[in-house]
């Protein structure tokens, strides 16, 4: 297994890197306030000139979050962009309907739906009349995929194509865990549904990034709490990465510390490798 060296503050590998892809949920907030040293850490950062880009699995647009971080504090003179999952869902979703309107079944709440704004998109509660599923997550923050199986095995009877527009599977709320769309999107796949997904570890979401870099030859450092996705997204782009680990995967941790046996074994068992671990973000 390669080796994971585990560093106390970012501020010891920082010098090595341009740009920084930085998660969000797990990483910066958990859904409800910032986690502890973020403002620190962004601004020394940005003092050391560096490219700080969000990438999130958020079924969002982009300027719906900034302004999220903005009511937690973060203001924008602290980053350089937000890319989400959402963002590109938008984007793909606008370029396929150029033209073509379909009926649209969207799963997600109510906070979501202006991923559908301005798309050539016609909603329909009829699961026997849809052309096109967006899925940006569950209905309910305390839902399980039970209560999804009747609804998608309707569905699936025409086969539309599902669109998930957030990869993950689970998500810390506050210190709650909640399902997201990635565990409905693969339950549909299961039972024979098409399934197009948007966001990390998917490499869209990275080729935006890329776009919006102007300088070449630069080192970029990816941060994340989930090895699905942000490690695994690190992986398949031969990026450098952190993992912090008490994100969702916070089990690996015992008291104030990272325990490398655990780690070791989660890390064996998925065959996803981080460059460095530290318990939480700090400079």
């Amino acid at each position: 297994m390669e080796t994971v060296k585990e560093i106390k503050e970012l501020s010891k590998i920082s010098s090595n890197y341009d740009v920084f892809f930085i998660d969000l949920w797990g990483v910066i907030h958990n859904g409800v306030n910032l986690l502890n040293n973020v403002l620190e850490v962004m601004k020394n950062l940005k003092n050391k000139k560096k490219i700080i880009f969000f990438l999130t699995n958020a079924p969002r647009r982009s300027y719906v979050i900034r302004t999220q971080l903005h009511s937690f504090g973060l203001k924008e003179h602290l980053y350089d962009d937000v890319i989400s999952s959402g963002e590109i869902t938008w984007q793909k979703l606008r370029k396929k309907l150029d033209g073509v309107r379909k009926n649209c079944f969207l799963i997600g709440p109510e906070r979501d739906y202006h991923l559908i704004e301005g798309l050539n998109l016609q909603v329909t509660n009829n699961p026997s009349n849809v052309d096109i599923i967006v899925n940006t997550g569950p209905w309910g923050d305390n839902d399980s995929l039970d209560n999804y199986k009747p609804i998608l095995k309707k569905l699936i009877v025409k086969n539309p194509l599902m669109v998930c527009s957030n990869p993950d599977k689970t998500v810390v709320r506050g210190d709650n865990f909640m399902i997201c769309a990635g565990l409905l999107a693969e339950y549909y796949e299961s039972i024979g549904g098409r399934v197009e997904y948007y966001g990390k570890p998917f490499s869209e979401i990275y080729e935006h990034c890329y776009r919006k870099i102007e300088k070449k030859n630069i080192k970029i450092l990816v941060i994340g709490d989930s090895l699905d996705n942000d490690i695994k997204g690190a992986n398949e782009q031969n990026l450098d990465s952190l993992f912090v680990t008490s994100g969702i995967h916070r089990n690996v941790n015992n008291h104030n510390k990272v325990d490398k046996e655990k780690l070791d074994d989660l890390i064996r068992k998925k065959e996803i490798f981080p460059t460095f671990y530290t318990r939480e973000l700090t400079f």
